[in-house]
């Protein structure tokens, strides 16, 4: 029987090979997990026509340029098929800390932005009106991982209007005027503009002073209603306002000073 020492040291270089194993097994798969032009670990895969995985935006742009498989250099075709299995193991590995380092940090990112979207749809679903405005807001901009979608943004903007939340309801204003996911009514968006500022939203305060100052969006000059608008900005109940937009107001009633 071996001394109680040297079994301890043979159970320790044990674990420390098969350490060494599990290092090397898991590099192998995040390499062949790396998109081959970004060299980082795709956060919406695609397989190509030349068998490989990318990133998608990265692949559609090289097509864009050539129809060569960055990995062959053969000629290849533009069709790309969702890689839904290797997302879904980029994820596992992901969540799991099987996969680290400084390649992760997108994957990161975008597990955490799902996370505030799931968190912002219980809380919309729970009848909160603010909540519905912020995802009408992700929509529009394409922000938190979501694709730029104007109808939804226009629809989370109308629940959070009908919830009534005053921010919403300077949205759906705005998306009448601009004519965000719904056809265009330069008449239906003042009212709401002006019913959001009624009701103390300051991002519609700013938007009616700046709509009174430029002659926007039909609103004829005036500064008088710019005046009052903008001055409601700073002490308006809700504040959904940019501190651009707020110090823009405050440069402006600075600038035009009442008579």
């Amino acid at each position: 029987m071996p001394p109680k020492r040297g079994r301890a040291a043979a159970e320790a270089e044990d674990e420390t090979v098969q350490l060494r194993r599990h290092k090397s097994a898991t590099e192998e798969a995040f390499a062949e997990l790396v998109c081959p032009i970004t060299f980082s670990l795709p956060v919406d895969p695609v397989t190509a026509e030349d068998g490989n995985v990318y990133e998608r935006s990265a692949i559609e742009e090289w097509l864009k340029q050539q129809h060569k498989s960055p990995v062959t250099n053969l000629a290849m075709g533009t069709r790309l098929q969702p890689a839904l299995r290797v997302k879904n193991m980029i994820r596992a590995m992901v969540t799991s800390g099987a996969l680290t380092g400084d390649k992760l940090d997108a994957w990161k990112l975008k597990l955490q932005e799902e996370e505030e979207v799931a968190e912002k749809l219980r809380e919309a679903e729970a009848g909160d009106g603010w909540a519905m405005c912020i995802l009408g807001a992700w929509y529009w901009l394409g922000q938190k991982g979501l694709a730029k979608d104007l109808v939804k943004a226009f629809e989370w903007f109308e629940k959070s209007h009908e919830a009534g939340h005053a921010s919403g309801t300077g949205n759906l204003g705005g998306c009448y005027l601009h004519g965000v996911g719904v056809p265009k009514c330069l008449a239906r968006g003042s009212m709401l503009l002006g019913e959001a500022a009624g009701r103390g939203s300051n991002s519609a305060c700013y938007n009616l002073g700046r709509a009174y100052t430029k002659r926007h969006l039909g609103f004829p000059k005036d500064e008088k209603m710019a005046r009052r608008y903008f001055s409601m900005v700073a002490s308006a109940a809700i504040d959904d306002c940019t501190d651009d937009a707020k110090e823009e107001a405050a440069t402006w009633l600075r600038e035009h000073p009442a008579a």
